[in-house]
């Protein structure tokens, strides 16, 4: 596991690769890329944004952004790792959002 590893020219926000020792399992690799939006930023309350679905959250203007630069940087990163580690990185990468400190919205990318 590691938490902002240089990855190119970038630094991806959470990396977690499988030992080769433990490849023998079937446990997958995993990138993630964190972004944030404050309740201010989202115009909402923490008690609105608790109520409000996850699909309507992920459909506003402000999470969609966040989510669309989270998956350009996965995008970026996603090709890095593959020459890193080879053929036998089984690699699932995903968008997360925190909505202040109290949702989040995420997808695999």
């Amino acid at each position: 596991m590691d938490s902002e590893p240089e990855v190119g020219r970038g630094y991806a926000d959470l990396v977690m690769i499988i030992r080769p020792d433990m490849r023998r399992f079937e446990v997958l690799d995993i990138l993630i890329e964190f972004k944030y939006l404050s309740l201010d930023e989202l115009g909402l309350t923490g008690e609105e944004v608790r109520k409000t679905s996850r699909d309507e959250l992920r459909s506003l203007p402000q999470v969609e952004e966040k989510l669309a630069q989270a998956r350009a940087q996965l995008g970026k990163y996603r090709p890095l790792l593959e020459v890193k580690y080879g053929d036998v990185l089984r690699l699932h990468t995903y968008a997360v959002v925190s909505l202040g400190f109290n949702r989040l919205v995420w997808e695999e990318v």
